[in-house]
């Protein structure tokens, strides 16, 4: 018991990150596979699934001996919420405020969620992303979602 709970932050991303490559293939399996010269829709999906697989495989192999899991503090609680309130923002205006609001809001949030970023800073750089993100995808890559 002593092992695990020694290398519990390790052991746990690696169970984590095999999950999600666990769903993501059987997600994916749902898709046509195609080949290797005509890649179908399931084709990429599936071999980033398998790859999640494999380095959590390492992950959890080559765990290492670390302090013992102190709990939760504010500072550390602080990031939790905002990347999580960031990824929902997104998810929740995506469709209906576009990519540029939506890309906005994820960068801001999650930005905030360091003590250290001001909220200038966290705007400016959110706002910068934003462009970049909308321009390469909406304009390069003529990306279904719209921009604004």
């Amino acid at each position: 018991m002593r092992y695990v709970t020694e290398r519990m932050e390790d052991l746990i991303a690696g169970l984590v990150t095999a999950a999600i490559g666990a769903f993501i293939i059987f997600e994916a399996s749902h898709y046509k596979l195609g080949t290797l010269r005509n890649m179908g829709p399931g084709y990429f999906p599936i071999i980033l699934g398998g790859v999640m697989l494999v380095l959590a495989v390492f992950m959890v192999a080559t765990a290492r001996r670390g302090p013992v899991p102190q709990p939760m503090g504010m500072d550390r609680l602080r990031g939790t919420l905002f990347v999580t309130a960031g990824f929902l923002a997104f998810a929740f205006t995506v469709e209906a405020a576009g990519l540029l609001v939506s890309v906005f809001l994820v960068v801001f949030l999650s930005a905030l969620g360091n003590r250290n970023t001001s909220a200038v800073t966290a705007a400016a750089l959110a706002v910068a992303t934003a462009v970049v993100l909308t321009l390469i995808f909406r304009e390069k890559q003529n990306h279904q979602n719209e921009a604004y």
